[in-house]
């Protein structure tokens, strides 16, 4: 079974449903409390990954206690009581407890079976059912009988504790908790029963200036230590006592974390360990060596972090030893080791919360829920986005691992997977005692309540990407994310057929003549140019503003014109394709008319007076006249005295979509069609200007660490100092097929310059040696060309070469590969 609802009343900020209670909301049964309508404050809990957001006080951290003490009856108090509940005061009789409650679906026959067993549910033929905690030791569950009604089932303690064992539980991963730097051997093998004295060197030196104190005792014999146990007491019990002892509960915690990744998730022998801590004590280096290597080896493979921290792929996490302690240590692409008190302490949590979530194995018997409370408090923006592709794995692990649901709360805009809207659930304070609410639809408005609940820097921080598609406006924007989205349901598999929203970031510009000025703003200052990809209406305005940037030398420095489409050519030879178009122009008019439907509905509920009737053979007449699809739906609007928001529209549309009315279900498609080659387009360009941007920074870096090397050796150098430099170089490339043909053209340098022999010699022909380095910074342009032209020759059939040079990039110039992206389409989706 899996979590479906969260319900709240009188718990904390959550008081209940004001908006549900003023709207005469139908009153479901479990919502009468001493004879009066209190709605619970529901939250929507999706199957696999549910992320709460808000403002400062907006009780989302209070929404992870709800579901905890529904499920468990843990940790609800009187005190958590809604200060501005009607039922809070000391009045006789006024008082109760805070109510939570929890609603389940996907149950399968055999645990409705074992339910119904333990509670006597009318009927084993259900597959959802609630439970409340109106106190904390005793469930109410509800059922529906086969007549559709809800019955009741009040359970005892007992009975409560045997429903709680029958379905899901939740663990948390707790966020202040990070790995530690080492771990006594003696912790590895008694935990927190070791004596303080194992603990650290310092406690050890503790240890022997204890021992020195009390020295003159011990060495005048049996009788002076008979007449002054007190002192030798004071001076070594404290060095006797466990570690637990000795210890916060969050150092306690830390080493129990690290214990936990050598033997648990590692499962790493634990005598092997002790066997590291024997080698020491008797010096044989040799032998310790070898376990730390395999040690270090079964570490890595069970770990896979690499896989999870993409800022670094050749980082890893090794051990090595320090006196009586593991000591972890960090490898970076530079190739140098640290401590983790020389890194950040993100990286730290980071680990932290990867253990976590890998050592949980939930049983077969009862599933988990995870649940997190802001785990962007130590992260960087980029380790944030790495621990959503953690939360990901969790959620849809590898067949035969058990998935989990996975609850988290965030203040964070780079914890939110925006390919997946439909997850996110806001939450506000609301206004005087109604407190804590749930925003309606908060993502269909492109994030709007969002950007509300971060506030304004950190609102907008996450709108502006590291990858930028630029379009002319935001009713553009609304109509490709909310498109990507569908696409995504409908398509599922292919990455090509939608836009990943996570990584690329749609800018409005405002229109087509201020787009040179957005795409200035994200390239024109500063060192770092992000790629960016330029979608135009292929109406008037945005040809020519796609033509400015051809003929302005400004404009030209900017962007790859290959990186700046327009709806024409992206089209070009599909049936069906409207000619010279804007975005709206590729909706199929009866998508269009139903879309217009909606937006008189809702500018209706604001105002007073009859709809004005708009038929589909009004649109279809006047758009007959030419031009474009909007412009012929504003005119047939303006007859009624309306005129249409193209915002409002486009949200329209995308509500229409999801609907997913049958009769509209053929012209959703033909749109979704052609949103599939706009985006296979799209993603083409983004490669291309991803790849040039990333080639521009291979150029840029050895450029840096050429010039540093001409400073310090201006006429001569030595082939140690010479390869040291190509080290620095080779250490510094990532792992792209451009980085490749750097390293492989690195490698006739080494053996021309004889760079790997008497190291203490003069590099001969010095002229000769830089003018090769400086051809390091071309290499990635001849091998692109060379790989360019081996795709050309065989998409015109033509026999290319049997492999290209070595480390060329894999890919297609942007408007050569969107163009070959809607060939291959026309051949199975004629539109």
């Amino acid at each position: 079974m899996k979590l479906k609802t969260a319900y709240a009343r009188f718990y904390k900020s959550f008081n209940f449903d004001q908006a549900r209670k003023l709207n005469g909301t139908e009153r479901q049964p479990w919502e009468l409390f001493r004879d009066k309508f209190f709605p619970y404050v529901t939250v929507e809990i999706d199957p696999k990954i549910t992320t709460i957001v808000g403002a400062n006080e907006s009780g989302k951290s209070h929404l992870l206690g709800v579901i905890k003490g529904a499920i468990t009856g843990k940790d609800i108090r009187h005190r958590d009581h809604c200060r501005y509940s009607p039922f809070f005061g000391v009045a006789k009789g006024q008082g109760c407890w805070p109510h939570v409650g929890v609603g389940w679906d996907s149950v399968t026959p055999e645990e409705a079976a074992a339910i119904q067993a333990l509670t006597d549910a009318p009927t084993a033929d259900f597959d959802r059912f609630l439970m409340f905690r109106e106190e904390p030791d005793c469930i109410t569950a509800w059922f529906r009988d086969n007549d559709d009604k809800f019955v009741k089932r009040e359970l005892k303690a007992e009975a409560t504790q045997q429903l709680q064992r029958l379905v899901p539980c939740p663990f948390e991963i707790d966020s202040t908790v990070a790995l530690p730097n080492s771990i006594p051997f003696a912790f590895l093998a008694d935990q927190g029963s070791a004596p303080s004295a194992t603990l650290s060197r310092s406690a050890m030196e503790q240890l022997i200036k204890a021992l020195a104190s009390v020295r003159p005792l011990l060495d005048s014999g049996a009788a002076a230590v008979q007449k002054n146990p007190d002192a030798i007491i004071k001076a070594l019990s404290p060095l006797a006592r466990p570690i637990e002892s000795q210890l916060s509960r969050t150092e306690l915690k830390s080493l129990q974390l690290g214990r936990s990744l050598l033997l648990t998730l590692g499962e790493i022998d634990e005598d092997s360990l002790i066997e590291i801590a024997n080698g020491i004590d008797e010096k044989e280096d040799g032998y310790v060596a070898g376990l730390l290597q395999s040690t270090n080896k079964q570490l890595e493979q069970k770990l896979n972090f690499k896989r999870y921290w993409v800022q670094d792929r050749d980082f890893s996490l090794k051990v090595s030893t320090r006196d009586r302690e593991i000591t972890f240590m960090i490898s970076d692409r530079t190739g140098s080791v640290y401590t983790f008190s020389e890194r950040s302490s993100g990286l730290r949590f980071f680990l932290s919360y990867l253990i976590q979530a890998q050592i949980h194995h939930p049983s077969q018997e009862q599933e988990s829920i995870l649940l997190m409370d802001e785990p962007d408090t130590f992260l960087s923006a980029e380790a944030q986005q790495d621990l959503m592709r953690v939360f990901s794995d969790l959620a849809d692990p590898a067949p035969g691992i058990d998935p989990l649901q996975v609850v988290y709360v965030t203040h964070s805009p780079f914890l939110l997977d925006k390919n997946h809207g439909e997850r996110i659930r806001v939450l506000e304070k609301g206004t005087g005692l109604e407190g804590t609410r749930v925003v309606p639809r908060a993502t269909r408005n492109h994030y709007e309540p969002l950007r509300s609940a971060f506030g304004p820097f950190a609102g907008e921080s996450a709108f502006v990407g590291s990858v930028n598609l630029v379009v002319e406006g935001p009713s553009d924007r609304i109509l490709l994310a909310g498109a990507a989205s569908l696409t995504r349901e409908h398509f599922s598999g292919l990455q090509d057929d939608t836009l990943d929203l996570n990584r690329m970031v749609i800018v409005p510009g405002g229109s087509a003549k201020e787009i040179a000025y957005a795409v200035f703003g994200i390239r024109g200052r500063g060192a770092d140019k992000p790629p960016v990809v330029i979608l135009l209406d292929a109406d008037k305005a945005g040809l020519a503003a796609k033509e400015e940037f051809r003929t302005d030398k400004r404009l030209r420095n900017l962007i790859d014109f290959e990186n700046i489409l327009d709806l024409s050519s992206i089209g070009e030879g599909v049936d069906a394709w409207p000619q010279t178009p804007e975005m709206e122009d590729l909706l199929p008019v009866p998508l269009a008319h139903q879309a217009l439907q909606l937006v008189i509905a809702d500018i209706v509920k604001f105002r007073e007076g009859k709809p004005p009737e708009i038929t589909l053979d009004a649109i279809e007449k006047e758009t007959s006249r030419g031009g474009h699809l909007i412009d012929a739906i504003d005119r047939v609007f303006k007859k009624t005295g309306g005129k249409v928001d193209k915002v409002a529209f486009a949200k329209s549309v995308i509500e229409v979509c999801r609907a997913a009315d049958k009769a509209m279900a053929p012209h959703i498609d033909v749109f979704l069609q052609r949103m599939r080659l706009i985006f296979r387009a799209v993603n083409a360009a983004v490669r291309n200007a991803t790849d040039e941007t990333a080639n521009k920074r291979l150029e840029k870096l050895i450029e840096e660490r050429l010039g540093l090397f001409k400073i310090d050796y201006p006429h001569h150098a030595t082939r140690e100092q010479a390869r040291i430099l190509l080290g620095q170089i080779e250490r510094q490339l990532d792992e792209s097929p451009e980085a490749d043909a750097i390293r492989n053209a690195i490698v006739p340098i080494r053996r021309t310059f004889n760079l790997e022999q008497d190291l203490a010699e003069l590099v001969g022909d010095y002229d000769g040696f830089l003018e090769c380095l400086e051809g390091l910074k071309r290499t990635w342009l001849n091998a692109q060309s060379v790989t360019t032209k081996a795709a050309e020759q065989q998409s015109n059939g033509e026999t290319p070469p049997s492999a290209p040079q070595a480390g060329a990039p894999r890919r297609r110039r942007g408007a050569k590969a969107g163009h070959n992206a809607h060939e291959a389409q026309k051949s199975t989706n004629p539109i």
